[in-house]
């Protein structure tokens, strides 16, 4: 495997796009994180097809393996994939990978019950309520959450989440607010007009593609991707391929957080 990615660096520093005659191809590992990215979207999201066609601007044809989140990060952590699709950025995870330029970022909000009359975002204010927020083991948090005073519960996955939302077992839940939209729409659908969600946003929180730093070509592979990107935003066409799987002031509000 070291020997196959040193002979990729080598082809990448000696050959000039121009002059490829034949794709060079990589595999990419990712997760489901629906709508951004997942195995069963349409050309896998928006964040698949903008990873696709930056790295096909410079040359470079993807292969993407949808796995558990778990493993995807490990095995890409591992080097055992070109770079993990979909990443947020962590003083720990910097420790181990190169961050490519921003993707596009994630508007995290609160959701929470329709009938629960709650008008505030501010922690503190909430924990004087004695709010009990459900949180996905293992995701990052908004900056000072975990460090507050809530109580809160672990739960496995998103869905799980929203389900102790709507029954009433959690106040609130922390999530992508697209994501969560398309979770109770497309996997929750009786709890639809039972769950809606607070603003303003409690931030904006970029995704990235995660290079290794144990994979002697992450470095090169990166710069041709952040130069691919940059072409495609210049183009035009990042901002058509937002348009195609979003509404048009969705794609739109979602480009300006770049």
């Amino acid at each position: 495997m070291l020997l196959l990615r040193l002979l990729l660096l080598f082809l990448l520093i000696f050959t000039c796009k121009n002059a490829i005659a034949k794709e060079t191809k990589i595999l990419l590992a990712s997760s489901d994180y629906y709508p951004h990215y997942a195995h069963d979207l349409v050309k896998q999201g928006p964040v698949s097809e903008i990873v696709r066609q930056a790295f096909l601007a410079r040359g470079i044809s993807i292969t993407i393996d949808f796995l558990p989140f778990a493993r995807a990060y490990r095995e890409s952590l591992n080097a055992h994939y070109v770079a993990l699709v979909g990443g947020w950025y962590s003083q720990e995870r910097a420790e181990s990978f190169y961050y490519s330029q921003p993707l596009y970022s994630n508007e995290i909000v609160f959701f929470k019950r329709q009938n629960n009359e709650i008008q505030t975002t501010d922690y503190q204010e909430l924990i004087n309520k004695q709010l009990t927020l459900g949180l996905v083991q293992g995701y990052i948090q908004p900056k000072g959450l975990q460090e507050s005073e809530f109580t809160y519960i672990n739960v496995a996955h998103d869905e799980q989440a929203f389900k102790m939302l709507a029954l009433g077992r959690v106040d609130l839940v922390p999530a992508d607010r697209l994501n969560g939209l398309y979770l109770i729409e497309q996997r929750l659908p009786e709890y639809i007009n039972e769950i809606d969600y607070l603003m303003p946003a409690l931030e904006l929180r970029p995704m990235y593609l995660l290079f290794s730093k144990k994979d002697p070509t992450s470095k090169l592979l990166m710069k041709e991707f952040n130069n691919g990107l940059a072409e495609l935003k210049r183009s035009g066409e990042y901002t058509k391929i937002l348009q195609a799987h979003f509404p048009i002031d969705v794609a739109q509000s979602e480009y300006q957080l770049n």
